[in-house]
């Protein structure tokens, strides 16, 4: 999470911040994350 920002352990916007960065590099988009989730309980 710090390559979100330097704050990122008391900031939530930084650590939302990461969470879309990240949902977009594995999954393209929120929706497809949470597919994915359901199918198999796990990110």
């Amino acid at each position: 999470m710090a390559s979100a920002g330097s704050n990122w352990k008391t900031n939530a916007r930084t650590q939302i911040k990461w969470g879309f960065r990240y949902i977009k590099k594995h999954y393209s988009t929120p929706c497809a994350a949470w597919s994915h989730y359901r199918s198999s309980g796990e990110y």
